[in-house]
């Protein structure tokens, strides 16, 4: 057992579910963007040691293999509480997480995406990606629900949970201050309509509405200590990206929310690359100033 073994095992359970992939990248750099022979290697052995669970990706004949997806096996959580100190009654996995449906796994595969990238970005941008807390984990901690109103004028309740949280570290390298930035993350893949007549609980203009109520509520202060956060989406096409900005100015949001494209967010350009379009302008901006 090595410690990239065992970095690897606590990431399959705080991410959930990863590919070989993604492992690859994170934790063998030399990759070239591919799960090298080393790399298969290792993930072969800990499935093999029960560490790990490893499944196939649905997949068609015109598609070819696909990555295989790893998920925590009993084995590595026994090793998560023996090596690491995870409490045992706290630590969230059991067996049954590994046998769900493909488009839960697809979507949670979409925010690990987002994940590698801002993992593999920070250090190129001089920033330190402080903490990542994906939609599981929100879910829980985001009870309070924001009154928005429906196209008949009546009030509605809503819940606010981003797929994921993001807190990044920066330290300016001449005064040595530091500065906290967070973003809220959304990965769309285009299966909710975009605006209806009606506010369906589905709809990107209904989620819209929502986020706009919790930044003028005071639950985000108490929980963020700011409302200084940017929703940055991340969706299946530019066609896609242009109507999500299009309604999410339409319900009065600018600046604060930002959009690109799943094709290109890579560590290269997620923070250093002109890839994101704010609501209310037209050209690219980058995250970094």
């Amino acid at each position: 057992m090595q410690a990239r073994d065992l970095a690897v095992i606590d990431a399959t359970h705080r991410l959930r579910v990863l590919t070989s992939e993604h492992v690859a990248a994170l934790y063998f750099p030399s990759h070239n963007g591919r799960a090298s022979s080393q790399c298969r290697k290792r993930l072969q052995l800990l499935t093999e040691a029960g560490y790990l669970d490893r499944r196939e990706q649905p997949q068609t004949r015109t598609e070819g293999r696909k990555p295989y997806l790893y998920f925590l096996a009993p084995a590595g959580r026994q090793l998560l509480i023996d090596e690491v100190g995870l409490d045992p009654e706290t630590l969230d996995w059991k067996p049954s997480y590994n046998d769900v449906r493909w488009p839960y796994l697809r979507h949670q595969l979409a925010i690990n995406d987002v994940y590698v990238a801002f993992s593999l970005a920070a250090p190129r941008a001089g920033w330190t990606l402080a903490s990542w807390t994906d939609d599981r984990f929100l879910r829980k901690a985001h009870t309070e629900r924001v009154q928005i109103t429906g196209p008949d004028g009546h009030a509605q309740e809503a819940a606010v949970v981003p797929d994921a949280h993001a807190r990044f570290e920066v330290t300016n390298p001449l005064s040595g201050e530091t500065t906290w930035i967070q973003f809220f993350v959304e990965c769309d893949l285009a299966s909710e309509v975009v605006a209806a007549a009606r506010l369906q609980r589905n709809s990107w203009q209904r989620k819209i509405r929502a986020y706009q109520a919790y930044f003028q509520s005071g639950a985000i202060h108490a929980r963020y200590r700011t409302n200084s956060i940017r929703v940055l989406t991340v969706t299946t096409s530019q066609s896609r990206l242009a109507n999500l900005k299009e309604v999410t100015e339409a319900e009065g949001g600018r600046s604060r929310y930002w959009f690109t494209t799943a094709a290109d967010l890579r560590p290269e350009t997620a923070l250093a690359a002109p890839i994101w379009f704010k609501a209310g302008e037209d050209a690219p901006v980058r995250l970094t100033r």
